[in-house]
């Protein structure tokens, strides 16, 4: 009798506080405050999935929500079934509003430090000094590490040694990957050697982290000369001229001396 009683009890607390018995997922309305560990699934044509890492909210801003996204599935997941799903993309920044009515809250999970391999590096692109923190790391000595191979880099440069400076001006990016010296210093020692297709690719690189990149930009156009692609070039430094008019002459000198050429064949 007293057993019953106290069943009684405790189902009346978990009604009182609004819990639920019942094990299946519960629908995301608006005003649903996500937590990370929350997985969610949704039903079209299969099952899709994603557990919750962090909820990034920012004052006046929407809330985005950073996931990992499971290989769908034929069967409606269960939080042990996702044990052994395959992930589909590491990370992915969305919208918290974009899961409101269509999508299920399926439980919540624990984050292990696998899962946070895409989130991680994703800060480590992007916002440095949250990657740090995140990361329970130094920025100021990670900075430090990284000037030093560039450091170290940029000497042997100077002595020719190509190969190995590019090798340390990588690994000061790996540090620091907003680290653009290092980046355009690969592009000039892919220059000097000749490799001219690398060069470029390692400009453009530079250009994605600064569009404003004029040093960048103007050797990237001279790299499209060397390898006799005029049309590229021509390319290079007309955009160069609109979009550094203060450094318009430096382009345009160029620019009208290849359309010289390619007029007289």
């Amino acid at each position: 009798m007293r057993i019953s009683q106290l069943m009684y009890s405790i189902l009346t607390i978990i009604g009182v506080l609004g819990l639920s018995t019942s094990s299946q997922a519960q629908q995301i309305t608006e005003g649903y405050q996500f937590v990370e560990g929350d997985i969610l699934v949704q039903k079209e044509n299969s099952w899709k999935t994603l557990k919750i890492l962090n909820v990034e909210k920012f004052e006046g801003k929407q809330t985005t929500l950073h996931a990992m996204i499971f290989e769908d599935s034929k069967d409606k997941p269960t939080l042990s079934s996702l044990e052994k799903t395959s992930v589909k993309i590491y990370h992915a920044p969305i919208a918290a509003m974009e899961f409101v009515t269509s999508w299920e809250l399926l439980g919540n999970g624990t984050i292990k430090n696998s899962d946070l391999i895409g989130f991680i590096e994703y800060l480590k692109q992007t916002n440095f000094q949250r990657y740090a923190e995140f990361t329970n790391q130094n920025m100021d000595k990670l900075i430090s590490l990284a000037n030093l191979k560039y450091k170290n880099a940029y000497a042997l440069g100077k002595q020719s040694n190509f190969k190995k400076a590019i090798e340390l001006y990588l690994e000061a990016i790996d540090i620091f990957p907003m680290f653009i010296e290092a980046v355009d210093n690969i592009a000039f020692a892919y220059m000097d050697m000749g490799d001219n297709e690398n060069a470029i690719r390692y400009f453009n690189k530079s250009l994605n982290l600064e569009p404003n990149g004029f040093t960048a930009l103007y050797y990237k156009g001279q790299c499209f000369i060397n390898l006799r692609d005029l049309d590229s070039a021509i390319d290079v430094f007309h955009d160069g001229m609109s979009r550094f008019p203060e450094k318009k002459a430096a382009f345009e000198e160029i620019y009208l001396k290849l359309q010289n050429m390619r007029s007289n064949g």
